[in-house]
């Protein structure tokens, strides 16, 4: 594709860029900055769009039975043959991944583990909301509803947005020492329109393909190609792919641009004209610098205008119709197959927590052909995964094969989902972190009113000495609220990551009750019980009965009952009190693998 500008411009285009020039500084963004939604870029100029779809076919099928089969269950599956392919087509299922998973499944004999309502509701709150559910979160939300409701109602919760959001700020490693704060926001907006459902996901890839938050976040073309097909093809190109598909990235260029409002000077993106002659004109000499033939021929050359400053263009001034020729890396990404496919084996993996498409290919064609079906809307493959008996099993008790896909997902919380679970039942004082802005004191560093109004409308938390840094000290050092200037998010179970989080939950639930301030008793005890009411056996089971629906979100087993009890009979010294319970009983739970497992 071609990308061409007159170096003529008409009387009325001189006027138009002299007026801008002076409204916006020469060269420098708009100074009407709003705070509240500081996006600037290609995100802006997709308008306000309609879902693309407004509900999802399929949903949760009834439990298949087995196949009755006198194969071993044990071992390396055998292939599905003619008897089990038509015994799959016999059975009434409703839902895409089900009937891919099928064939490697209930036709060859394998059965699935049933699950209860509670352990599913948990789950589904964790994976599409990033928080774990109290007992009556669980009822409210789950109850009786059919599933596939309960699934919808959770996709159209701006929590699931921000859940997606928080993901992809992990994956294009915002920074806004790197990058211009204005371009984060808006891929954040970018990303809050796909799982809206506002735009499909191949159009999404186009617009980050070419958006400074990739661009601006690499050294060289070469660089920027490669971080494009990990980013959406799960792989690294081939030498011929890299340096072809460089070639439209070689316009791109780092540079940095003053903001007036902000009163410092931010990191962007700006064209560098390339492939053209010393008029300004493209040059045929040198033009297959700037051309792509693996996939076809695309030609990527922008010449000279008013616009640019000593041989170079800000992507602040790019037109509609640039931003959309400069995305087309993105678009030749996704017109190939890999493109779906990668997509359905990252999300199957988000949420089973192991590789079924590798096992079970079929599981990756139909969901391809579901999401397509679908128009792209991304919000459908997740639904189909989780209204599907893959996900809805049950990771608990015996199973009569070791089969991963036999039972259900066991995956370890991610950091944000168990700081703010544990803030959000015992109320806690805890501020916050905004992956949006990962380096704070960067912008109050400016001495601006626009940038510290930028900073106290974001999450943070500003207080008298500056942002709050309680939250992402804890969370960074578990390996959550990246700040991605040289190391991502990590995860990881040792000897310090345990020892922070038990540290942090011995704050919250002073279980030595001493003079430190912890959680607010009256959050750890039941509706109108006192902190000094005496500890007999049924007190011991109220609070215990209170405090696993509370943090565990399922009623208390009767070995949990009767320990609580006992533990009543045998306190001392005597009297004790309710709150002598109460504290380590939270630290108990807090502390223990369902809080880190689920």
């Amino acid at each position: 594709m071609l990308v061409r500008r007159d170096m003529v411009a008409t009387r009325r285009q001189v006027l138009g860029v002299a007026l801008s020039i002076l409204a916006l500084g020469c060269n420098s963004p708009d100074v009407h900055f709003n705070s509240d939604n500081p996006a600037r870029g290609p995100a802006e100029l997709l308008g306000d769009r309609t879902p693309l779809n407004n509900k999802f076919k399929g949903g949760a099928s009834d439990e298949p039975q087995a196949a009755v089969t006198t194969q071993a269950l044990t071992g390396e599956l055998p292939p599905c043959d003619r008897a089990c392919r038509d015994y799959c087509a016999g059975l009434s299922l409703n839902n895409p991944l089900d009937e891919g998973v099928c064939p490697g499944l209930w036709g060859l004999g394998l059965t699935t583990q049933a699950i209860n309502r509670d352990e599913a509701c948990r789950r589904l709150h964790v994976d599409l909301l990033g928080v774990l559910p109290t007992r009556s979160q669980v009822k409210s939300s789950c109850g009786d509803k059919p599933w596939g409701q309960v699934v919808a109602e959770m996709l159209a919760d701006p929590r699931f947005v921000f859940v997606q959001q928080r993901r992809w700020a992990d994956k294009l490693r915002y920074n806004n020492e790197a990058v211009s704060v204005e371009r984060i926001y808006d891929a954040d907006a970018l990303v809050r329109m796909l799982y809206e459902g506002r735009i499909a996901y191949d159009e999404f890839a186009s617009i980050i393909s070419a958006h400074p938050v990739l661009t601006r976040r690499y050294d060289n073309a070469g660089d920027t190609a490669e971080a494009l097909f990990n980013l959406f093809l799960g792989r690294p190109p081939y030498e011929d792919e890299r340096s072809d598909m460089a070639r439209l990235y070689t316009l791109w260029g780092n540079g940095y641009y003053d903001h007036p409002a902000l009163g410092m000077r931010l990191p962007d993106a700006v064209i560098r004209y390339q492939c053209i002659d010393d008029n300004g004109a493209v040059d045929p000499l040198t033009k297959g610098e700037c051309t792509s033939v693996l996939w076809g021929y695309h030609e990527l050359i922008m010449t000279p205008d008013y616009r640019s400053q000593e041989d170079e263009l800000w992507s602040g001034l790019l037109t509609a119709e640039e931003w959309s020729a400069l995305q087309e890396p993105g678009r030749i990404i996704a017109s190939q197959q890999g493109f779906w496919e990668r997509v359905v084996d990252e999300v199957l993996r988000d949420y089973l927590g192991y590789d079924a498409a590798t096992g079970i290919p079929e599981t990756r064609e139909a969901l391809v052909a579901y999401l397509l079906e679908h128009q792209g809307d991304i919000r459908a493959l997740h639904y189909a995964i989780v209204t599907s008996q893959l996900y809805l099993q049950s990771n608990t008790g015996s199973t009569a094969t070791d089969h991963r896909h036999t039972y259900g997902p066991l995956k370890q919380i991610a950091v944000e989902p168990w700081i703010d679970t544990i803030k959000a039942t015992t109320g806690y004082d805890l501020s916050d972190c905004d992956h949006r802005i990962p380096d704070p004191d960067r912008m109050l560093d400016s001495d601006s009113v626009a940038a510290y109004d930028l900073v106290a409308d974001s999450r943070w938390e500003i207080g008298e000495r500056g942002v709050r840094e309680d939250y992402m000290n804890l969370a960074r050092t578990l390996g959550g609220c990246p700040d991605n200037s040289a190391f991502g998010r990590f995860t990881t179970i040792s000897i310090l990551t345990t020892a922070t989080q038990e540290g942090f939950v011995a704050r919250v639930c002073n279980a030595s009750n001493d003079s430190r301030q912890g959680a607010a008793i009256e959050k750890l005890l039941p509706k109108d019980m006192t902190a000094s009411k005496a500890l007999d056996a049924d007190t011991a089971e109220a609070i215990m009965r209170f405090q696993v629906g509370r943090f565990f979100g399922r009623g208390a087993r009767s070995d949990e009952v009767n320990e609580a009890r006992d533990v009543a009979t045998s306190c001392s010294p005597k009297p004790c009190r309710a709150e002598d319970f109460a504290r380590p009983l939270c630290y108990a739970l807090l502390s223990s693998s369902e809080m880190l497992f689920y």
